[in-house]
């Protein structure tokens, strides 16, 4: 689903945008009016003129219907909420005949209006009293306006022509009667953040109502979007082009239309071509016609899909969803140990995609849910709306402050002073460092060593090793990554694996501590609660002592809840801020400037060194990046360079253009070979690969002496050009670390028969942590936040080029002009783009734990709900738990 919201234009704009909803081809709009506001009524036909009084916010004598705080010349007058049907229900309205056409388009408009009715029941609020003090609950009214295409595009075939998009632009009016008759604006941001619910909720409604007609429902994904049955990937591909202009443009930003919506309208707006004139048989003529061309047989192709309708009983759809509520409070906090109720019911609704099931389920799911205990409402939030998680991450996370609590009371074996004080001396630690090795060789049996990026942590743990093992103790390290594991093995001569290994370690019941071991834990910012709570848990055990080393203003964790933070609300951290890795004094405090949120002073600084470039397009963006990476190469090839990007899909186009580049340098050779793989974050895609190729190693093997990040460089590909046990039979031969290895795909390959294999030409910011080079190059987008820019712009010691795509930023800033300007030249100040980039990279984004927000009645009821777990202690008045 995409949802647009913007600002109010001058009145001429009013009757354009009226021909646009109302005129042409498409069928008349409904209004969607339950409450009967401003004298609608609910189905019936939108009237032009009524259309565009209500639109200026007028009554029938053109008086203003808004309370005088309202009446702004500048005010909103609607929001779009856009609900585009996926494209292979396009595809079957566009050939059907129109008895079923008729069908598929009830389906949307009961989609719609179910959809409309969430955001009215949840999201529907405006503002009264002194300063907007008051929040309340209103009603929604919207015209809803079908159509039936997308903008022209070029397609595959050359061809140009608009391709079939069932959707519907809601357009609710930005204004409702508040409780004391008076009317004033909705709250637009409790609206705009209910968007993905409402998508979820339009794709279950949709599914729902085309399953009852016939069609059968498969490839279910993020947010409940799916695909018809029986319609190919190939015909969904090929009639997409306009959507495959519009992501292609977002790619190198950084996002996809379903991430990033404003940004998509407005590259939607900057690209697109005028809306076909012609009359609907005209167009679907068209459609018909080029449906040959790639195999599709018009004429009977919707009605071929009634073969694939789903065979569900009533009690398999009941089953089915039961299986997917079981499993939904683990999913739900996979990544976030704290949800909102949008995310909660919007997960629910996605669950809902498939089962046949009315998308009205989901609130009685939500409902059974809370009365079962499997989820707990925690408390509310600024706004008064409802914060959740589940007792699992609530025990985990109170038992996390618990047992780092009682560690910090124990008492442990003294280190050998003498050989801290020697070691940090020999490596001329400065005074930070040495008052933290201190802490760190102490009688606790748990320190914690914060730092800034570049301040030297991985230095300063030299002397603590070195004390703990003059006194015969045990020093092992873990870390989140292999690479940073491996690096603590090779610069401090401890035993050193990644976290997971350890963990997978346990579970085979072989552990790897005792009450004489050290376990240093690196990127400790990076444990997520449930990894916090595996390495706690076994420490306590044990007798063991733990020291974490990292950063919360770095990066966060990828998985639920912020573990190292928790830790900080049992004990004090020790923090080094002294950085020692950039040369230059002004790079040392730009980077504590991104640090601290001062982005505007850092970016000024880059400016002012000509480190600050601004490119006018994406493609300016790249070509610049791959010509730095040449320049550096042809000067100074022994040093180290890095290419940073926010996204795989990035990381990705920049390595293509890259490859491109040594190609025509005669540096890569020989054809390329097609290899099917999973990015790190396990999304699907292909790489080509051939002599000269740089790579990474992506997963751990052991035969090939490989660990996740390790980098090689391919000098042969053989493809025996034969199938054997049904696989390519290609073999890659490659040097890593001065070695000779050879293997093949399916070698790497996952669960899938993906190759856990990838470029080495740019990395991620999460995989850039840790790592130290001469030299880097950032691609800037407007989805850096400040914990993103902080590890981006500390990699190098010598140089750091931030480059930022200018295009996207004015994009951006259009869609926060007024309707009638958004197709104005993108024009804005260097001063207007950087500030605006500064805000961004300024925001701080911390993972948030279920300390932050929690109702201690609320976790006494879950724990008398869900007898399988023990209540381990009250303190203050919080119940910790943990699983029996």
């Amino acid at each position: 689903m995409v949802a647009t919201w913007n600002p109010a234009a001058a009145s001429g704009y009013y009757l354009r945008q009226s021909d646009y909803y109302l005129g042409g081809q498409e069928p008349a709009g409904i209004w969607y009016a339950p409450a009967e506001d401003f004298g609608l009524a609910d189905g019936a036909s939108v009237d032009r003129d009524e259309f565009e009084r209500l639109f200026l916010g007028h009554d029938e004598n053109g008086s203003s219907l808004l309370s005088k705080a309202g009446r702004r010349l500048d005010r909103t007058p609607a929001f779009d909420v856009t609900l585009s049907a996926p494209r292979s229900v396009s595809l079957a309205w566009a050939f059907a005949d129109p008895a079923t056409r008729a069908l598929i388009e009830d389906a949307q408009a009961k989609a719609a209006r179910v959809t409309l009715g969430l955001l009215e029941r949840e999201a529907a609020f405006a503002r009264r009293g002194r300063n907007g003090a008051i929040i309340e609950h209103v009603a929604l009214s919207a015209a809803c306006f079908q159509h039936g295409e997308s903008r022209p595009a070029a397609h595959a075939d050359e061809r140009i022509f608009a391709d079939p998009n069932l959707h519907t632009h809601c357009v609710v009016l930005n204004m409702a009667t508040r409780t004391d008759g008076s009317v004033g604006a909705l709250h637009s941001k409790i609206l705009r953040d209910w968007k993905m619910a409402a998508g979820a909720t339009y794709h279950a409604a949709l599914a729902a109502e085309l399953q009852a007609i016939g069609f059968g429902i498969d490839r279910i994904g993020r947010n409940g979007i799916f695909e018809l049955r029986g319609v190919g990937d190939d015909a969904i591909r090929y009639f997409s082009a306009r959507r495959n202009e519009i992501e292609a443009e977002l790619g190198l930003a950084g996002t996809t239309s379903a991430e990033a919506a404003a940004l998509a309208a407005a590259v939607t707006r900057a690209t697109r071509n005028a809306k076909n004139g012609g009359s609907a048989s005209a167009r679907e003529e068209t459609w018909r016609e080029v449906a040959v061309g790639i195999g599709l047989d018009g004429q009977q192709f919707t009605q071929g899909l009634f073969v694939h309708g789903n065979t569900l009983t009533s009690e398999q759809a009941e089953l089915l969803l039961q299986e997917k509520m079981a499993a939904l409070p683990r999913d739900l906090t996979e990544h976030e140990s704290v949800i909102d109720r949008r995310e909660l019911l919007g997960s629910v609704a996605a669950s809902l995609v498939g089962t046949g099931l009315a998308a009205e389920r989901a609130d009685a799911e939500v409902e059974r849910l809370l009365a079962d205990g499997a989820v707990v409402e925690l408390g509310k939030d600024a706004l008064g709306l409802p914060r959740y998680s589940t007792p699992e991450m609530i025990a985990i996370e109170r038992e996390i402050v618990r047992l780092a609590a009682d560690l910090a009371t124990r008492a442990w074996h003294p280190a050998d002073q003498s050989a801290l004080f020697d070691e940090s001396n020999r490596l001329t630690l400065n005074a930070e460092q040495k008052e933290a090795a201190l802490a760190a060789t102490g009688s606790s049996a748990i320190v914690i060593v914060e730092g800034a990026p570049g301040s030297g942590k991985t230095t300063m743990l030299a002397p603590i090793v070195a004390a703990h093992s003059a006194t015969g103790l045990r020093v092992v390290g873990a870390a989140t990554a292999w690479r940073v594991a491996n690096a603590l093995r090779d610069e401090l001569g401890i035993e050193s694996r990644a976290t997971a290994s350890w963990m997978e370690r346990l579970k085979q019941g072989r552990p790897f501590l005792d009450r004489s071991s050290v376990l240093v834990v690196d990127e400790a910012g990076l444990l997520s609660s449930r990894e916090m709570h595996a390495l706690l848990t076994e420490v306590h055990r044990t007798d063991a002592k733990l020291i974490l080393v990292g950063d919360r203003r770095q990066l966060q964790a990828i998985g639920a809840g912020p573990g190292l933070d928790l830790v900080t609300r049992a004990i004090n951290a020790n923090r080094i801020d002294t950085i020692v890795r950039q040369r230059e004094e002004w790079a040392r405090e730009a980077v504590m400037a991104f640090g601290r949120g001062d982005a505007e002073s850092a970016l000024a600084a880059f400016a002012d060194r000509g480190q600050l470039i601004q490119t006018e397009t994406n493609a300016a963006a790249l070509d610049r990046i791959v010509a730095l990476r040449r320049e550096h190469m042809a000067a100074a090839a022994q040093d180290q360079f890095l290419i940073i990007a926010r996204t795989n899909a990035q990381v990705a186009i920049i390595s293509r253009a890259i490859r491109n580049d040594l190609r025509e340098a005669g540096q890569i050779s020989g054809p390329d070979a097609a290899i099917r793989t999973a990015t790190p974050s396990g999304h699907e895609t292909q790489i080509d690969l051939a002599a000269g190729d740089r790579i990474r190693f992506l997963a751990r093997s052991d035969r090939l002496g490989v660990v996740n990040g390790t980098t090689g460089t391919v000098t042969k590909i053989t493809d025996a050009e034969h199938e054997a046990g049904g696989r390519t039979a290609l073999t890659i031969e490659a040097t890593v670390e001065g070695r000779r290895i050879c293997f093949t795909p399916d070698d790497l390959a996952d669960e899938k028969g993906r190759a856990r294999l990838g470029w080495a030409y740019a990395t991620t910011v999460y995989g850039s942590q840790g790592m130290t080079v001469d030299r880097a190059v950032v691609l800037l987008d407007p989805a850096f936040d400040r914990h993103a820019i902080h590890v981006a712009s500390s990699r190098a010691r010598d140089a750091t080029t931030l480059i930022m795509d200018r295009s996207a930023i004015d994009m951006r800033l259009a869609a926060d002009r007024p309707l009638d300007r958004q197709d104005d030249p993108l024009d804005s100040s260097e001063e207007e783009r950087r500030k605006w980039l500064a805000e961004r990279l300024s925001r701080a984004q911390a993972k948030a734990s279920t300390f932050d927000t929690f109702l201690p009645n609320r976790a006494h009821s879950a724990v008398e709900r869900r007898p399988h777990l023990d209540t381990a202690f009250v303190r203050s008045g919080v119940v910790l738990e943990h699983g029996s």
